[in-house]
């Protein structure tokens, strides 16, 4: 459910820590923390938090995309993965998020999660790219090799995946080939 600032302040106990001291407890907690299960658990958190755009300038303001970027160019464990890249879906619609990740170079490894065999990872990675897609980012986005990745998803058994795929390749490829 998307908030207010006025819900938030509501919902927030008069001793208790706002939306933005809390995100970055969970920074300091992912970035100091040695426990797989405990990255995990607050990256997942992160990427939830990522869901309502009442916290995208909290997340901007306390690294939060820096630290899905770092997992998506830097980390080979799925689990990690799928939490950076559905955080950075979830981000990615705000124009302010996409053109930060795009400086940030960020396109090339969220076009590298095309090659995983993980379907959560993929759907992310598909919707990502599409919401990414304007004039400065199109040529890489529509490569051969993209569109080679794409087509491949048009092939699952998922079809979530396959109608994501299908309307990659029409709207942001302009192919108006069907499965």
């Amino acid at each position: 459910m998307f908030s207010s600032k006025a819900q938030l302040q509501k919902r927030t106990p008069e001793n208790g820590t706002d939306r933005e001291n809390f995100l970055s407890l969970l920074v300091d907690e992912y970035l100091h923390s040695s426990s797989y299960d405990a990255k995990c658990q607050v990256l997942a958190n992160l990427a939830n938090f990522a869901y309502d755009p009442i916290n995208y300038q909290y997340i901007r303001d306390v690294g939060v995309l820096d630290i899905f970027l770092h997992v998506i160019k830097n980390e080979s464990n799925e689990q990690l993965l799928h939490f950076a890249s559905a955080g950075i879906c979830n981000l990615c619609c705000d124009p302010l998020n996409a053109e930060y990740i795009v400086t940030q170079s960020g396109l090339k490894p969220i076009i590298a999660l095309l090659k995983l065999n993980h379907n959560d990872i993929l759907a992310d990675t598909i919707t990502t790219l599409y919401y990414l897609n304007n004039n400065q980012t199109k040529a890489e986005i529509t490569t051969t090799e993209v569109i080679k990745h794409i087509r491949d998803i048009q092939n699952s058994n998922d079809k979530r995946l396959v109608n994501l795929a299908t309307l990659y390749l029409q709207d942001v490829c302009g192919t108006k080939e069907d499965v």
